[in-house]
C-alpha cells in the first residue's frame, strides 16, 4: 500500500478554509475505488452544448474569446443560443409574392461556430424575422406557410455552405420556452404545435434526415402533451428538449435532486411515447435570474463563486448513477446557461457592459467578460478530463444527502484513472467547514514503476478568481496588477504532485475536503508507451505565465498567436527562458496563445495584447 499523509499543519490549513471552518465539525469519510471494477460507459453528455444568452453576442469579440477556451479546455461541443432568426433578420416579404432571403447575418455567426470553433450546433430556431411578428419578435408567426418556406430554406442553405453530411448531426430546436411569457407573446400551446409542424415541414423537406424537436419548454411537465401532438398528427420528432434551474429564480438553495428528477421525467415521456428520442436539457444553471445585479441572492453569488463548482459536479453524478443503474437515459445535452458574462437575452451586452465592465456581477457565465474563467469553469476543466469508462467507487452512505460524494473514471487506454469528489450543500449560503477523506485507490490499471498522481482543488481560495476579487474588497477598477492576479486565480490549483513507485499495492491519502469544495485526484502511468504520449502535459510545470510575461523552462518553444476568429498571426520559436508577450511586434488585443515544444502543446491561454 502506497501511504501518503499530508502534514499535519498543511491539514490544519485547509480545515479551515474559507474562515468558519473548524476539526471539531469535520465528519469523516472513508472512500476506495477500485481500478479493476469496470461499471460502464461514461457519456461526456455535461459537454455536448452551453448556452450563449441571445444569439447576438456571438459577434462580440469578447464572447469569442470565452467560445474558444470553452471548446479548448472544457471540451464544449456545441453553443445554443436565442433570437437567432430576429437577429439575423434574414426574411425579405412585404406580405405579398414569393418571399426572399438574406443570410448574410446567420453565416457571420455560424461560420465563427462552424468553421472556427468546429461545433456541431443545437440550433434553437427563434425568433420571428420582423416580417413575421405578429405581436413583436417573441410571437407567433403572421404566416405560417411563409414561416415553413423560411425554415426550409435555412436548411438548404446550411447543407450548400457547411454541407449535408456534416448538417446532419446538428439538432434543430424549435423556439424557446413558448410556455413563458416573455418568449411566447399573445400565444397559446395549440399555435405552438401549429409553428412546431410548419418547422417540421420545411426542414424536412429540405432533408428528410434531418434532426428537430422541442417543445424547450420551461420543464418536463410540457412533454407529454408535447409528444401526444406529434403522434397523434404523425409530426416527426428526433428529440425532446426542456429547462431546469436548480434554484429556481433568486434564492437561497439550488438543488441537484430538482435536476435529476427532470431528467428522469424526460425519460419516462421517451418511454412512454414507444420509440427511442433524443433527451436534451438545454438549459441549466443554479438560478433563472443570472442577468446581473437584480439579485444579491445566494444562487445568484453561487454563478459568480465557486459554489456552483459543486452544484454541477453533483447534477451530472446524480444523472450519471441513473445512467450507470440503466434505470434512466443520458441526456444527449445537458447545456449549462451560459458560458459567458458577456450575456445578454435581447440585444445588448448586459448588465457588465452598462456597469462600467465590473470585474463580477451575478450573471450566467462561465467566464468573466474580461476573459477570466470562474471556479465552474474549473469544474468542467476537470468533467472534461475524466475517462470514458466507470470504475468502482464505495464508502458513500447517501448519493442524494448533502455532503461528500464522487465518481471515478478510466481513460480509453488504461493510462489516467481520474477521481472527482465534491462536498456540496444546496442550502448555498454558510457552509465553510471542511470534511476528513481517506481515499484509497486499489488496483491501478498500469504496470508496475512509476505513477504520477496531481491533487487539484476548487474551494473558496483555489481555481477561484472571485476569491481572489472578494480579497481585494470587490473593487469595480482593479490596477492592471490586480487582473493579473485575478487570472491567475483562475488557473487550476495543483496542491499536490508527486511521482511514486506503484507496485500493485494500491494508494492511499489522507486530505481535507472544504464544504462547498471540490477535490480531483488524477493517477497517471509513467511506464507505458501510451502514457508518454502527452496526454497530461498541461500538468507538467513546463512554462508558465506572469502577468503576459512567459517563463520558459523548455530548450526549445514555439509560440503560435492565433486571433479570436481562429487566424494564424505569427508564430515565433525561442529559447529564452522569459519572454514578455506585450514586446511581440505588430499583435494587439486579444488573442490565444498556443505553446508547444517537440510537437506537443503544452498550453494554450487567452492574452491580451497591448
Amino acid at each position: 500500500m502506497v501511504r501518503s499523509t499530508l502534514a499535519v499543519g498543511a491539514v490544519m490549513a485547509l480545515l479551515t478554509v474559507g474562515g468558519a471552518g473548524s476539526p471539531v465539525s469535520a465528519k469523516d469519510y472513508t472512500i476506495t475505488v477500485y481500478g479493476d471494477v469496470k461499471q460502464g460507459d461514461v457519456p461526456h453528455f455535461w459537454s455536448r452544448c452551453c448556452g450563449t444568452g441571445g444569439a447576438q453576442l456571438c459577434n462580440v469579440p469578447e464572447w469569442k474569446v470565452a467560445a474558444k477556451l470553452g471548446v479548448e479546455e472544457a471540451g464544449f461541443m456545441a453553443y445554443r443560443g436565442h433570437r437567432i432568426l430576429s437577429h439575423s433578420n434574414p426574411l425579405i416579404w412585404n406580405g405579398g409574392g414569393t418571399p426572399t432571403f438574406n443570410w448574410a447575418e446567420f453565416d457571420k455567426i455560424y461560420d465563427f461556430l462552424v468553421d472556427t470553433l468546429g461545433t456541431v450546433p443545437i440550433v434553437e430556431l427563434s425568433a420571428q424575422p420582423k416580417a413575421l411578428e405578429t405581436s413583436g419578435e417573441w410571437s407567433p408567426p403572421k404566416d405560417l406557410n411563409v414561416y415553413r418556406q423560411m425554415i426550409e430554406a435555412l436548411v438548404r442553405h446550411c447543407n450548400e455552405r457547411y454541407g449535408q453530411e456534416r448538417v446532419r448531426k446538428w439538432y434543430w430546436e424549435v423556439w424557446n420556452e413558448w410556455d413563458y411569457s416573455g418568449f411566447w407573446s399573445n400565444g397559446n400551446e395549440q399555435q405552438y404545435y401549429a409553428m412546431y409542424k410548419a418547422a417540421v415541414e420545411g426542414a424536412t423537406a429540405a432533408d428528410p434526415e434531418v434532426k428537430i424537436g422541442g417543445p424547450s419548454s420551461t420543464g418536463a411537465h410540457r412533454l407529454a402533451n408535447f409528444l401526444n401532438y406529434c403522434k397523434s398528427n404523425n409530426v416527426q420528432v428526433d428529440f425532446v428538449s426542456n429547462h431546469c434551474y436548480g434554484g429556481g429564480g433568486s434564492g437561497p438553495n439550488a438543488d441537484a435532486e430538482q435536476v435529476m428528477a427532470d431528467n428522469r421525467s424526460r425519460s419516462d415521456a421517451i418511454k412512454s411515447f414507444g420509440r427511442p428520442l433524443g433527451s436534451m436539457n438545454t438549459e441549466y444553471n443554479s438560478s433563472y435570474s443570472g442577468q446581473g445585479g437584480k439579485s444579491t441572492s445566494a444562487n445568484c453569488i453561487s454563478m459568480d463563486s465557486h459554489v456552483n463548482a459543486p452544484y454541477v459536479a453533483k447534477c451530472v453524478k446524480l444523472i450519471l448513477d441513473d445512467y450507470t443503474g440503466n434505470r434512466y437515459q443520458v441526456p444527449d445535452a445537458f447545456s449549462y446557461w451560459a458560458i459567458s458574462d458577456v450575456f445578454d437575452e435581447y440585444g445588448r451586452e448586459g448588465y457588465i457592459k452598462d456597469n462600467g465592465l465590473v470585474p463580477f456581477g451575478e450573471v450566467f457565465g462561465l467566464i468573466n467578460y474580461q476573459g477570466i474563467p470562474k471556479a465552474t469553469f474549473n469544474a468542467f476543466r476537470l468533467l472534461h478530463k475524466m475517462g470514458t469508462t466507470r470504475l468502482g467507487l464505495n464508502g458513500i452512505t447517501s448519493t442524494i444527502a448533502d455532503g461528500v460524494d464522487g465518481f471515478a473514471t478510466v481513460n480509453e487506454d488504461s493510462t489516467e484513472v481520474a477521481v472527482l469528489l465534491y462536498n456540496f450543500f444546496k442550502a448555498l449560503a454558510g457552509h465553510t467547514a471542511s470534511d476528513n477523506i481517506n481515499l484509497t485507490v486499489n488496483n491501478l490499471p498500469f504496470p508496475n514503476g512509476k505513477v504520477e498522481v496531481s491533487h487539484i482543488r476548487i474551494d473558496s481560495t483555489h481555481s477561484n478568481a472571485y476569491g481572489a476579487w472578494l480579497k481585494m474588497g470587490k473593487k469595480r477598477t482593479p490596477t492592471s496588477a490586480e487582473w493579473d492576479e485575478m487570472r491567475k486565480a483562475s488557473d487550476l490549483a495543483v496542491v499536490k504532485k508527486d511521482t511514486i513507485e506503484y507496485s500493485g499495492s494500491g494508494y492511499e491519502e489522507t486530505f481535507s475536503l472544504p464544504e462547498q469544495g471540490i477535490s480531483f485526484w488524477m493517477f497517471r502511468g509513467l511506464e507505458s508507451t501510451a502514457a508518454e504520449s502527452g496526454t497530461l502535459e498541461r500538468f507538467k510545470p513546463a512554462v508558465h505565465f506572469s502577468g503576459t510575461k512567459l517563463i520558459n523552462n523548455r530548450s526549445q518553444i514555439s509560440l503560435s498567436f492565433f486571433s479570436v476568429d481562429g487566424k494564424r498571426l505569427k508564430t515565433v520559436v525561442t529559447d529564452k527562458s522569459a519572454i514578455e508577450l506585450r514586446n511581440i511586434a505588430g499583435i494587439r488585443g486579444v488573442c490565444l496563445v498556443r505553446i508547444e515544444s517537440e510537437g506537443k502543446l503544452l498550453t494554450s491561454k487567452f492574452v491580451r495584447m497591448d
